[in-house]
């Protein structure tokens, strides 16, 4: 079994949710951008910075562009051992500091888990995802929500809303050393048993 604190896992999928839902709300429909909202700074300049490219080949047929996501540091190198950890309890705490109109919204949409010690950097999830899912196979950091760890890696879970479920699913399956993948599917007793407990826990 995974090591899940339910209340902490529900409290900030919710919040998650509402914060992924206003940023739906917004005119941007670029897949990198739309959910890399939060853009905190280091050394002055913001972490994240976005680039559209043009492949020779055709990621769909009749069309061969997409917009990637360029991290100021890799979060892979071991000196930058801990950089997720602290940007995932900063998105949080940003989170938590908006304000929002959809308390009691029901959202679809699902849960996704990226091994963030496992990638490999070799593109392919983030081109076919267009930029959804970055270089690392990480997801956007808008959506991330809950990170654990087991021996092999931190487990980064993210809410992917059903509109971008496509994409996140087209990343799943270009990648070669299977690092993400669906909550329901990698761990399909932990989804069941976590996600039954949903009304109980209080948010």
């Amino acid at each position: 079994m995974l090591n899940i604190d339910k209340n902490k896992f529900f409290h900030n999928l919710k919040l998650t949710q509402q914060y992924c839902r206003l940023q739906l709300d917004k005119s941007c429909s670029d897949k990198a951008k739309i959910f890399r909202s939060y853009n905190p700074t280091l050394n002055g300049k913001p972490l994240f910075s976005f680039e559209v490219h043009q492949f020779n080949f055709d990621i769909v047929p009749n069309l061969n562009t997409c917009t990637l996501t360029h991290w100021q540091v890799d979060p892979t190198e071991r000196k930058n051992k801990f950089l997720i950890e602290g940007l995932f309890e900063q998105q949080i705490d940003y989170k938590e500091s908006q304000k929002y109109l959809s308390i009691n919204e029901k959202f679809e949409g699902d849960i996704l888990i990226s091994q963030i010690d496992c990638t490999v950097i070799d593109g392919a999830s983030e081109v076919q995802s267009f930029g959804l899912v970055d270089i690392y196979d990480m997801p956007p950091i808008d959506t991330w929500f809950y990170l654990t760890k087991t021996k092999q890696s931190r487990l980064l879970f993210a809410w992917i809303p059903n509109k971008f479920k496509h994409y996140a699913t087209e990343a799943v399956l270009v990648n070669c050393v299977d690092c993400i993948n669906w909550f329901y599917k990698w761990y399909p007793q932990d989804y069941k048993e976590t996600m039954a407990n949903a009304q109980q826990v209080h948010l």
